[in-house]
């Protein structure tokens, strides 16, 4: 008898510190206002590490994926086919650097079955990042603000728009790819076709002091940014002087590949129904 009331008393316990996805969602919240408002690292770590116990805890609810987090003020994106979510938020330290953190969840197109994946930040600068292969283990880490399904042929890979506040002189946006086929993800692939060589990301950096434009245009299956040049023409590969020229470039999808064009009108571009074309013009020099 008296095991069985303990058995009684121990599941209404449970059921009672049982937490809905709303209370979730609002522990949450509450954390994430606590990280602004931290000036201490240690600090910081330690709340980020209660956001991800508290994020995971929403992963055993099924409408997790839909869920829509109105109240957390940070990444919380889905891909147009309903098959990926991502949750992704940012650890600025002292020094200027940051320490991202993401949460890939994957619905089966099939079953409806939820799968997610922690991606772990690798922290240290990875040598010609552009043309690396890089696993949810070693992850390029950023803050995502746009996910592209590549089509049916690609129904596991998608393309990913990102920044990255790199350090107190450079900031970085970022076109890299994110295959989520089988049990490992994978960042990184030879789908850049660039000037000179096939890329497996495209890389943004400039000054600190300035921001620049890394933009998706779903209905043409098109990204426009900002072409980077340096204001001193002596400061060629010194990113800390690099900024938007006034001119453009693109990215074109085509066969599920992205065809880069150099220096693009986008006047007529982001015009209805507009076409880009090459502009052989000489770019303008940064003022």
């Amino acid at each position: 008898m008296r095991t069985y009331l303990l058995l009684i008393s121990l599941v209404i316990s449970s059921l009672c510190n049982a937490q809905s996805l709303p209370q979730i969602e609002a522990q949450i919240a509450l954390l994430h206002n606590k990280l602004a408002a931290s000036r201490f690292d240690i600090e910081k770590d330690s709340i980020c590490n209660s956001i991800r116990e508290e994020l995971i805890k929403s992963f055993s609810f099924d409408e997790t994926f839909d869920y829509p987090f109105v109240k957390l003020n940070f990444c919380k994106i889905k891909s147009a086919n309903n098959h990926i979510r991502l949750f992704n938020w940012n650890l600025p330290y002292a020094d200027g650097t940051h320490k991202y953190f993401c949460f890939v969840l994957v619905r089966e197109t099939k079953s409806g079955v939820l799968r997610w994946k922690e991606l772990k930040d690798n922290l240290n600068e990875i040598d010609k990042i552009e043309n690396k292969i890089l696993t949810e283990d070693k992850w390029f880490g950023m803050l995502y603000y746009e996910i592209i399904s590549m089509g049916k042929k690609n129904s596991n890979q998608y393309t990913l728009l990102g920044w990255d506040g790199k350090d107190n002189l450079t900031n970085r946006k970022v076109v890299d790819v994110m295959d989520v086929g089988g049990n490992k993800i994978k960042f990184g692939a030879n789908i850049f076709n660039t000037e000179s060589n096939v890329a497996k990301r495209i890389i943004l950096e400039y000054s600190d002091e300035v921001s620049a434009s890394l933009k998706y245009y779903a209905e043409k299956n098109s990204v426009v940014m900002d072409h980077l040049s340096p204001k001193n023409p002596m400061m060629l590969g010194i990113y800390a002087d690099y900024g938007p020229d006034g001119s453009y470039d693109m990215l074109v999808l085509n066969k599920n590949k992205w065809d880069f064009l150099d220096n693009v009108d986008i006047s007529k571009f982001t015009a209805k129904d507009g076409k880009p074309f090459y502009d052989p013009r000489q770019r303008r020099k940064r003022k």
